[in-house]
């Protein structure tokens, strides 16, 4: 038994409609987990397994600042940078989180901080 061709074109419609629609739920849920509150993320470097996402920029100076920190003999202190909701900055210190610079309590952080930025500037 065969279809007539618009039963087949109908059908082929129904499947083009049912995989839209799944495409849209899914982009809709990930658009609506984006807007959930900041988490953890695997960058595609598997060495840093819960970074924080953060703009390329910021990713390099984050680099230089850890590569400072361990050059200075606090390699056990991680610096983390991560883009908040508003577009702002975010300085994770450990657990410890900072909105500027001068809110880090720990000079030698903060000095690291501003030489990796004139660096980066150069």
């Amino acid at each position: 038994m065969t279809l007539p061709v618009t039963a087949l074109i109908g059908v082929a419609g129904v499947l083009f409609l049912l995989l839209v629609v799944a495409l849209i739920g899914r982009a809709a849920r990930s658009v609506s987990s984006a807007a959930a509150a900041p988490s953890k993320t695997a960058q595609a470097s598997l060495s840093k397994p819960n970074e924080w996402e953060a703009s390329a920029p910021s990713e390099a100076i984050e680099e230089l600042v850890n590569q400072a920190l361990v050059r200075a003999g606090m390699g056990n202190t991680r610096v983390d940078f991560a883009t908040a909701h508003d577009g702002s900055l975010d300085i994770w210190v450990g657990d410890e989180r900072y909105r500027s610079v001068d809110e880090i309590p720990d000079a030698r952080i903060r000095q690291a901080i501003s030489e990796a930025v004139a660096a980066f500037n150069r």
